[in-house]
């Protein structure tokens, strides 16, 4: 499984002991080269069911719940490189691994009949449009390289409004590929974003990058993930999200929930306790022995997403494109029986 999750990210490295420092702003953060030797890692080598491309290691968005902060040490590791600071954990958000070479060993690498009809998705461990793209563009060089090849599905997921900045590209890589963006958003509330989020972009920012792309043409949506039990998913907080997508035009939007591996649990917990202490003990039993709060909140969940997409004019699946509906749709508001399902999904048992 690490080898799995090293792949993931690209870690077939050309190793040095001295690592080129690329820069290092006031704020704490120091910028070093990577030299990958691949950059598109295959769903046989992740065990994903989609190619995957992150063009950095590391995050400076700092999202509590990230499960990604691993494959940072891993790196460091292999690089031998010391960390920038002394916790650890905090090395992934302060040193930014950038992959300088991604668009070169991409254009020499990919094989578009390998990836078929399977999705190459950019930023599936690290956003690809962080605060360091403004600075090095490799996500832009990316998908510049990516104008050379054809018949591709590309997805881009990402945090960030930067992406707004890439329109003319993403609309030029439309016209020889299938290409969509997932703007991510937890909620619509700024104070909930802080507090699990302590550098991302605000929500009415990313939903004006969104309305940006959906102005010229670019097929994009919402990716509302993870939903927090307890704090995110309830009627309100969800569809209160989805409209405000549906304003911006989003063309579809879906949504997962929390889950607390290893490595996310140890970044989340800290900050519930501090954020949201009457859940803690909740969380801790409900997520002793697992990763999920199981079937039973996943599916009566996904009801919940299924009725509001519903209600506010989305595909209720995200993998298919939104069909143009002559009629407008008139749901019914939650029943009694909604209500109770929303104790089931507040951890309140």
């Amino acid at each position: 499984m690490r080898l799995a999750n090293q792949l993931q990210l690209g870690l077939a490295l050309e190793l040095t002991r001295s690592q080129p420092v690329l820069d290092q702003r006031a704020r704490g953060t120091t910028f070093i080269e990577l030299s990958v030797k691949q950059i598109a890692n295959s769903p046989e080598a992740t065990k994903m069911s989609f190619w995957s491309l992150n063009p950095y290691v590391g995050c400076e968005f700092g999202c509590a719940y990230c499960y990604a902060r691993d494959t940072h040490r891993w790196t460091a590791e292999r690089l031998m490189v010391a960390p920038a600071t002394s916790d650890p954990r905090q090395a992934f958000e302060r040193q930014i691994f950038v992959k300088e070479n991604a668009a070169t060993v991409l254009r020499q690498t990919l094989e578009p009949a390998k990836v078929g009809n399977r999705m190459l998705l950019i930023g599936t461990a690290t956003d690809p449009y962080q605060p360091a793209e403004r600075r090095f563009g490799i996500t832009r060089s990316v998908l510049e390289a990516l104008l050379g090849f054809r018949g591709l599905t590309i997805g881009i997921t990402t945090k960030s409004p930067l992406v707004a900045r890439d329109v003319g590209l993403l609309l030029s890589l439309a016209r020889s590929h299938r290409v969509s963006v997932a703007m991510s958003i937890i909620s619509a509330d700024p104070t909930v974003i802080r507090r699990f989020e302590p550098r991302t972009p605000l929500p009415h920012a990313r939903l004006r990058a969104v309305r940006v792309l959906a102005d010229a043409g670019v097929d994009v949506g919402l990716l509302i993930a993870p939903i927090i039990p307890g704090i995110t998913d309830g009627w309100a907080a969800l569809g209160g999200l989805m409209a405000a997508g549906k304003e911006a035009g989003a063309r579809r939007v879906d949504g997962f929930a929390l889950r607390l591996a290893p490595v996310a649990r140890a970044g989340f917990l800290p900050v519930l306790e501090q954020q949201f202490s009457e859940l803690v003990g909740r969380y801790r039993r409900q997520f002793r022995n697992r990763e999920t709060l199981g079937s039973d909140y996943t599916n009566a969940l996904a009801r919940r997403i299924k009725t509001l997409q519903q209600i506010h004019g989305f595909p209720v699946s995200s993998q298919r494109r939104p069909s143009r509906s002559r009629g407008r749709l008139h749901p019914t508001p939650p029943t009694d029986q909604n209500r109770h399902e929303a104790l089931s999904l507040s951890l309140a048992r």
